[in-house]
């Protein structure tokens, strides 16, 4: 008995290794495409749906889908709406994964399937060089260890459960399906995988090792318990993330809580259309077809309530203030192409927060210590969640844009290390910035991201003002109109924010370049002039200097 109970615990592990595989091979053989697809068909609520199913059913991780719309909904990639019906519909995918048990575990001898799939797998992984077909055989070995993992396991079932008496708790009517709804809650919470708890009762059904009423309780507990996932996403999300878990906590709940009232009568239901349409009631399909209907039944009853629930839920969470930096969480990890997005747009926010500060410096004639610590803080933020992305799998050319916004954000810790450089200035003339006041104020007042037309055009007249200004003290130098230690200390002041404005606005152009490249790989409609910014020292292009 040890021994089978045994290799059943190492078949969850088989499994949930095999879900592991198979969900981040499917990621990788998927790529920077998932974002596009996500964004080009997620329009309406019916296109939400059905992506949101595809996208499960593609990846076989609800939990991944999910946190990769919750990180979405964090970068401003998707509406609040969009996030809301893709979810809804990634609950409705992740029900049909039941099948593929259910179809597999009953028609096929699944010890004998895992073996030639890991042999293509091992083929494919080791003598490709693309990074797709890389993916693609890391998931297919995923597969395999799944089906191995569901053959031990239904072995171990029909030796150490036969003589267990599950069909107890059905008799202990209410009491004995909370119990059962507990347990799905907490094997998913435990394992982090629908799709194992799922697989691991379907088995337990197939074998009548457990009764099916008790399965079905399980396999609603486990949707519920999915949401811990969303919720550990948005533990520092914005408020958009929030209210996106909290869509999908109020979905689950919901949906659980009806299937738990009709739970006799849809499975009685289920069994006669089972017994009709396909002529087959056994009990692993009839748990499948039960997972299904009810999670189509919760989608039904969300639709038309997800509106005003939206309204409500913009009321519970506050949104950032307007000098507020985007949450760099890790939810937005999970696809690199979406942390890159998300890191670009923090990038130019911590530029302009440095720009508002510097003109704050410049019309109150002191320089505010918090501010510039919130603002070193901005920065550290921004370095240790690139260095957790390095981390991670990624392609050459996501590496490549990893580099860049390093160096920007090299570029930007450089500008606000100067400022207290700056400050001291103040101290001997408070008209000192009177010249780069217009440039700084219109980087502030600039919308995100940037125009960069006019953000070069701005600095090509600054530079211009700034010239004719390093002229005029020259010429008061020589004609004795100023000392020359005077001029001397103008002309380093001048150097001193040549150079911190050449750092921001390099780093503003770069991340306004790559801020392009996203927008034009989602919509090729939006590939104009800032595709064509390089990244060239911006006072180079004046021809001024």
């Amino acid at each position: 008995m040890w021994s089978n109970l045994f290799m059943g615990l190492g078949a969850v592990g088989l499994m949930l290794l095999g879900i592991d595989w198979m969900t981040r091979g499917l990621k990788t053989a998927a790529g920077p495409s998932f974002m596009q697809l996500l964004q080009r068909w997620a329009g309406t609520p019916l296109q939400g749906i059905f992506i949101g199913s595809i996208s499960t059913l593609a990846v076989q991780s609800s939990a991944a889908i999910t946190v990769t719309i919750v990180g979405f909904a964090n970068a401003n990639i998707l509406s609040l709406s969009s996030a809301a019906f893709v979810i809804y519909g990634s609950n409705l995918g992740s029900s049909l994964s039941a099948w593929l048990v259910a179809v597999v575990g009953g028609s096929f001898k699944m010890d004998g399937l895992a073996l030639p799939i890991l042999g293509m797998a091992v083929i494919l992984k080791m003598l490709s060089k693309q990074s797709r077909s890389k993916g693609i055989g890391e998931a297919l070995t995923g597969v395999a260890l799944l089906f191995l993992g569901l053959s031990y396991l239904k072995t171990s079932f029909d030796a150490v459960f036969i003589n267990v008496d599950f069909a107890y708790l059905t008799s202990l009517g209410v009491s004995g399906m909370l119990l059962s709804l507990l347990a799905g809650i907490a094997l998913t919470v435990v394992m982090q995988s629908s799709l194992a708890v799922v697989a691991l009762v379907v088995t337990a059904v197939s074998t009548g090792s457990v009764p099916l009423e008790i399965g079905a309780a399980v396999v609603i507990g486990s949707n519920v318990g999915t949401t811990s996932t969303a919720l550990l996403a948005t533990l520092s999300a914005t408020a958009t993330a929030k209210r996106v878990a909290s869509l999908h906590v109020l979905f689950n709940v919901l949906t659980a809580i009806v299937a738990m009232l009709m739970l006799k009568p849809l499975l009685w239901g289920i069994q006669g259309i089972a017994l009709f349409v396909f002529h087959d009631t056994q009990p692993q399909f009839i748990l499948a077809l039960f997972h299904t209907a009810f999670n189509a039944l919760g989608v039904v009853l969300m639709y038309p309530l997800t509106p005003p629930l939206i309204r409500w839920l913009e009321t519970r969470f506050k949104s950032p203030s307007y000098q507020a930096p985007f949450v760099l969480d890790q939810s937005s990890l999970a696809i690199p192409s979406l942390a890159l997005k998300t890191m670009s747009m923090e990038g130019m926010r911590a530029g302009q927060l440095i720009a508002r500060q510097a003109l704050m410096m410049a019309q109150q004639r002191k320089l505010d210590g918090q501010l510039l610590e919130d603002n070193k803080q901005i920065l550290q933020n921004l370095h240790l969640y690139i260095a957790k992305l390095a981390q991670q799998g990624m392609s050459a050319k996501e590496a490549g844009l990893l580099n860049q916004l390093a160096q920007n954000q090299l570029r930007l810790s450089m500008a606000l290390q100067q400022l207290p450089g700056l400050a001291r200035h103040i101290n001997q003339d408070p008209t000192a910035f009177e010249l780069e006041i217009p440039y700084w104020q219109a980087l502030s007042d600039a919308p995100l991201p940037p125009d960069p037309v006019a953000l070069r055009n701005a600095y090509r007249q600054f530079v211009h003002d700034r010239q004719k200004k390093k002229q005029l003290i020259v010429q008061d130098v020589l004609y004795e109109r100023k000392g020359q230690e005077s001029g001397g200390d103008d002309l380093l002041r001048l150097a001193e924010t040549r150079r911190f404005n050449q750092q921001m606005t390099k780093a503003l152009l770069a991340f306004i370049k790559l801020q392009a490249s996203f927008d034009k790989q989602a919509k090729q409609a939006k590939a104009t002039a800032p595709d064509r910014v390089d990244e060239t020292d911006p006072e180079t292009e004046t021809q001024v200097e």
